[in-house]
């Protein structure tokens, strides 16, 4: 099941309390990081490239991620904003699609109401805690074995760890993930630097728009 699991949806996974619902991280960097997943999705499935020093899309993407369609759709529509005006501009709707996609696959469950659409007065309890699990325990065995990680996990990492969400990442690792692990794969990409360019500019409009939000 993890497998099927885009970026996004892992990384609400990974942030949601178990049992509250609840996120545990602020939800500005989490929908952000969820935006950026979704930049990242487009890529990998071939709908965005690099052409003259900008990312553009090209329409061809063949994800069946909701997000990475609706992030194909703002970049088509606005070629003239940047990297990290498309992640503020897809964030809630990419969040909204993770959480409609982790309840579709029966890992979270929708309790309560929501009020003029905003999710704060939602909570989605996980019911999905083996699913939850064996994607800890991928984590832990990249941190904390060295094995290799695939290039949605290397991904994964990286955002989380640009997006300040380094917690998300070591949840049920214990003490065994040394932050010159995280680092070696946040920064240097891994696996994930079959990306290239798309994934450089969005660690770099990640981190840009988070540090002037003053999260």
């Amino acid at each position: 099941m993890t497998e099927d699991l885009t970026i996004g949806e892992r990384i609400v996974l990974l942030t949601l309390d178990e049992k509250t619902g609840t996120l545990r991280e602020a939800p500005l960097r989490v929908s952000l990081a969820v935006s950026a997943a979704a930049l990242l999705e487009l890529s990998s499935s071939g709908g965005l490239t690099e052409r003259d020093g900008t990312l553009v899309a090209t329409g061809a993407s063949t994800s069946a991620d909701p997000a990475a369609a609706a992030m194909a759709e703002h970049v088509q529509r606005h070629p003239e904003e940047t990297p990290r005006e498309w992640l503020l501009a897809v964030r809630e709707q990419a969040l909204e699609t993770a959480y409609r996609g982790l309840s579709e696959k029966g890992l979270v469950r929708e309790q309560g109401r929501r009020v003029l659409g905003a999710f704060g007065s939602v909570k989605h309890p996980v019911t999905g805690v083996s699913e939850l699990a064996a994607l800890r325990g991928r984590l832990a065995a990249v941190l904390t074995e060295g094995q290799n990680p695939d290039e949605h996990t290397a991904a994964l990492i990286t955002v989380l760890y640009h997006a300040g969400l380094q917690s998300a990442i070591t949840q049920g690792s214990g003490d065994g993930a040394p932050e010159s692990r995280l680092a070696a794969i946040a920064e240097g990409q891994g696996s994930a630097a079959a990306l290239g360019d798309t994934i450089r500019t969005t660690v770099a409009a990640l981190t840009a728009v988070i540090a002037a939000s003053a999260l």
